[in-house]
C-alpha cells in the first residue's frame, strides 16, 4: 500500500496514516505532516483574527511523539520551484520510476 502525504496531511488523517503505515508492505511517501493531531480548538482573538491549537498529544506505535513534528514519510519527496513553474508534479514522475 501506498500512503501519500504532505504537509496538509493533519488531525484524523495523520491517525489514518499511522494505521495504515503498520499494514505489511506500506510505504508512506511525500513531505512530513502537519503534526497538527488530535482536536483543534478555534480561538477568537481581537481584530476579527481566529488561531487554532490542537490538545490531544497522539504517538506512533512506537512511542514516539508526533504532535509538532508530524508523520515523517519513509521517503521524502518535496515539489520544487523549477517543477511548479513547468506545471509538472514531480512527486508523481519520482514515484512512477520507484
Amino acid at each position: 500500500m501506498i500512503i501519500l502525504v504532505n504537509e496538509e496531511t493533519q488531525s484524523q488523517a495523520e491517525i489514518t496514516v499511522m494505521a495504515f503505515r503498520k499494514s505489511p508492505g506500506s510505504l508512506v511517501i511525500g513531505s512530513a505532516t502537519a503534526g497538527a493531531n488530535g482536536n483543534l480548538s478555534l480561538i477568537p482573538l481581537p481584530g476579527g483574527i481566529i488561531t487554532g491549537i490542537t490538545g490531544i498529544g497522539i504517538y506512533n506505535p512506537d512511542g514516539s511523539d508526533t504532535q509538532r513534528i508530524g508523520i515523517v514519510p519513509d521517503i521524502e519527496i518535496k515539489p520544487t520551484i523549477k517543477g511548479i513553474k513547468e506545471e509538472r508534479m514531480n512527486c508523481w514522475i519520482r514515484l512512477y520510476l520507484l
